[in-house]
């Protein structure tokens, strides 16, 4: 996922699209590029969440119809009696949807039950299931997403199934830095040492690590420990560490705290470094040598995109270290100091490692503040931010939480002064994390006025839930999720049902009560997406290759940026909400990211763990 786009991630399909004699099923694909569109159900379809609704939680569904009165629904139980009715409520044209929508509120129905559906004249829903254990298995499958990404790592049938067992994807990855010419023209001296970055989780639908958009992730995952720690108990998950002691997601986040500890700069080494302060895109980069020790190289990936449907253990191509940035060092302080604070009581060492990483590039970032990341280099994206405020103040104030030192307090509440104040509903996103500092501090003044302000966006979307926006971005479902988090802590804070309920509703948009009928969520609903972006689930592409497991959030609509070749044919002919297709080749839409599932981890474990 790259939500700062540059020229050269433009670049990402056309190198990544395979070279030499196509197979007649990568023909077909080819020829489906141009044909693929959206799926627009017709006229009577019920949106609804596609696997069901909690017992006394709220019970929404959306249903297509022109029709400017209200009509009546039923509600039928497994046996196909009409067990309850209603009249819909007609609501505004949804420009988002380009459709004319109708309300069905059945919450005061609290019957336990399997296979209920809803029929609106001759239009019936899919069925759905009414009970409080929905999200036990979800959160399980969204924490298998990393597992299923890690690099180093076999991923071995016994946790996976046969059909997604494959051999360890760069098993060893000693990596030395860039040196050369980038693809803007600047050239790049390299550096005289190499770094083990074995190990961490790859980032999406390539095989590049990003310490920046490790950052979001790890942290999500830290904080769904902190708040849900008996949901995932040592041996619950099904992974290699399962019964050793130490709760599963930990030792699942762990695996990608210690890339992020790898990819720190050694103390002394002289590199070099775009100059500070913000250039010109496309532009050649004026580059200066610093002594850069403590600082933390921004990303590791090959020179070039890898092929389509490359397993990782056959990706090709040697990787290299690219320059390190003050975002990069930023995330490395905050995520050293938040795993200092967890594992201090688990593993003494392991958290004085992290605490001592976070301390050094906390002195680095303040020595050199404005090393930013460009689309410079082929082969990964940037993960760029001009904006270092915000990862200032949330680096010195899991500092401040770990240590209780007064200059990191200090430093906080400097860069707090500097972030903006909330004004409307936002999100936290990897680069515009402020809100994780709030989150991690339990700042109850700013998480409400965040999650009031997510609430008031319910009334002015038809879909009914809190997330109004004119257009959607790249990534637009991770968006919807990370307001869950917010809403969530609203919920713990003060137990008012309305942010509790405003999660629910943006689970049911995920799961299907949208203007495509589409379920985001791999392996749930009736209507599942099979085909992300995502270089080795591609059995679209490749033949024996694996399916997309369940529990995998795709990115989801998208009209803000369509450069993919799916999307590109689809510009000025869908809304907003329909701007997606299941298609691997729709990297703008339907890429996966461990940005995007680490929320959905929270997410659903939330739910499950509210659940009356």
């Amino acid at each position: 996922m790259r939500y700062l786009i540059s020229a050269v991630l433009i670049l990402c399909l056309a190198a990544a699209c395979g070279r030499g004699k196509q197979s007649s099923s990568k023909k077909a694909a080819s020829r489906a590029v141009k044909t693929a569109q959206p799926n627009i159900p017709p006229e009577g379809e019920i949106y609804l969440n596609q696997i069901g609704f909690e017992t006394s939680g709220p019970k929404i569904a959306i249903m297509q119809s022109p029709s400017q009165t209200p009509l009546i629904w039923s509600l039928f139980n497994k046996n196909g009696q009409s067990i309850l009715e209603g009249k819909t409520e007609p609501l505004s044209v949804s420009p988002q949807a380009r459709q004319a929508l109708h309300k069905i509120d059945f919450s005061s129905f609290v019957t336990d039950g399997e296979d209920y559906s809803l029929r609106v004249k001759n239009n019936t829903s899919p069925p759905f299931k009414i009970g409080d254990d929905l999200y036990k298995q979800m959160k399980y499958d969204a924490l298998a997403y990393f597992y299923h990404n890690r690099a180093k790592d076999p991923i071995k049938a016994e946790y996976v199934g046969a059909a997604h067992a494959r051999p360890a994807g760069h098993p060893v990855e000693m990596a030395t830095c860039f040196s050369g010419p980038d693809e803007w023209g600047a050239i790049w001296s390299g550096c005289d040492y190499s770094l083990d970055v074995s190990g961490g989780w790859y980032d999406a639908g390539d095989f590049g690590k990003y310490v920046v958009n490790s950052g979001i992730s790890v942290w999500t995952l830290l904080s769904t420990y902190e708040h849900f720690k008996t949901a995932f108990t040592d041996g619950s998950a099904k992974i290699p560490e399962a019964g050793n002691g130490v709760n599963d997601l930990l030792d699942e986040a762990r695996k990608n705290i210690e890339f992020m500890l790898a990819m720190q700069v050694p103390d002394g080494a002289f590199l070099d470094v775009a100059s500070p302060g913000l250039q010109a895109d496309g532009v050649p980069l004026s580059v200066q040598k610093i002594n850069a020790g403590g600082l933390v190289h921004h990303k590791v990936h090959a020179k070039d995109w890898p092929g389509e449907a490359v397993m990782p253990h056959k990706a090709k191509g040697e990787r290299f270290l690219y320059p390190p940035s003050t975002g990069a060092t930023l995330n490395v302080v905050a995520i050293g100091a938040y795993c200092a604070r967890i594992w201090r009581r688990l593993d003494d060492k392991f958290a004085s490692r992290c605490l001592n990483a976070a301390q050094k590039a906390w002195r680095a970032a303040e020595t050199h503040p404005k090393i930013y990341a460009y689309g410079n280099f082929n082969g990964g994206g940037p993960y760029g931010d001009i904006n270092y405020d915000d990862e200032f103040f949330w680096a010195a104030q899991e500092l401040w939480l770990t240590t209780g030192a007064a200059d990191y307090k200090t430093a906080a509440v400097k860069y707090k002064a500097k972030t903006p104040e909330l004004t409307e509903a936002s999100q936290a996103s990897f680069n515009d994390i402020a809100i994780l500092a709030h989150l991690s501090a339990q700042n109850r003044t700013h998480i409400i006025r965040a999650a009031e302000l997510i609430l008031a966006d319910t009334p002015k979307e038809p879909l009914n839930i809190p997330y109004y926006k004119k257009s959607y971005k790249w990534g637009s479902n991770s968006e919807l999720a990370n307001r869950a988090i917010i809403l969530g802590h609203a919920y713990k804070l003060t137990k008012v049902q309305k942010y509790r309920d405003g999660v629910v509703h943006l689970m049911d948009y995920l799961l299907g009560r949208n203007p495509l009928g589409q379920s985001y969520i791999s392996g749930y609903g009736t209507q599942k997406f099979y085909n992300p972006h995502h270089r080795h689930w591609a059995p679209s592409v490749r033949n024996g290759a694996p399916h997309v497991p369940p529990g995998v959030l795709s990115g989801g609509p998208n009209n803000d940026y369509m450069a993919d070749p799916i999307a590109k044919h689809q510009i000025g002919k869908c809304a907003a909400q329909t701007c997606w297709t299941d298609h691997y080749k729709a990297w703008t839409q339907n890429e996966i990211t461990i940005n995007w599932n680490a929320p959905l981890v929270w997410m659903s474990s939330f739910l499950d763990a509210s659940a009356e």
